[in-house]
């Protein structure tokens, strides 16, 4: 990737997180990259063409990070390889709150560039490892899957875009502060108890 493009799809991240594909200047996004705004159309055609990108560049690199514990957590047993699954698409998606901002304008704009996360090709492993858990009862019978990963995905974002208040709550709920970790490991164990509890059918 030329030294252009990578600080174009950088600076395009943070402005489009910040102000929304419709709020953002092209101005801003080469004054913060340090470029020739010539760069966004040899590169991206326009705008919006630099938004998917930025926008793709993001999900990317989310996904290189949480490929390999997704392919060793199919492995595991179901109950701990959802745990490990996750807990890391918790902890990657924390190391990249551009992308939830990202996701949240794009929800906002109606799915415009992306389709939603919901669709109906979410993540193979996740669906292979849940569907394996509830084959062997250890997952309910009665919550299919695209319910149970649109569920973990709307917790682990609320967890995200509220981090703060979400510690202050569990402060005042279970009278300390648990730290970021133990917040994580309180929605990853809730989730997993839903995911497990009794089945009615």
């Amino acid at each position: 990737m030329s030294d252009s493009r990578a600080l174009l799809l950088a600076a395009a991240a943070e402005q489009f997180a910040k102000h929304g594909p419709r709020g953002t200047r092209v101005q801003d996004i080469v004054k913060a990259a340090g470029v020739n705004e010539r760069m966004i159309y040899h590169h991206f055609g326009n705008k919006d063409g630099l938004y998917a990108a930025a926008l793709a560049a993001q999900q990317d690199g989310l996904m290189a990070a949480w490929q390999p514990v997704l392919d060793e957590a199919v492995t595991l047993d179901p109950y701990p390889g959802m745990r490990m699954a996750l807990r890391a698409f918790a902890q990657n998606l924390m190391a990249r709150p551009l992308l939830v901002a990202l996701w949240m304008h794009e929800s906002l704009g109606g799915w415009n560039t992306l389709p939603p996360p919901d669709s109906d090709t979410p993540i193979k492993e996740l669906r292979a490892l849940y569907e394996r858990g509830q084959a062997e009862g250890v997952f309910r019978a009665d919550c299919p899957f695209l319910v149970a990963h649109a569920t973990a995905t709307s917790a682990v974002v609320g967890l995200v875009v509220f981090e703060g208040r979400g510690r202050a709550f569990v402060d005042r709920a279970f009278g300390a502060d648990p730290g970021p970790d133990g917040v994580l490991d309180l929605i990853v164990g809730q989730l997993l108890d839903g995911m497990s509890g009794p089945a009615t059918s």
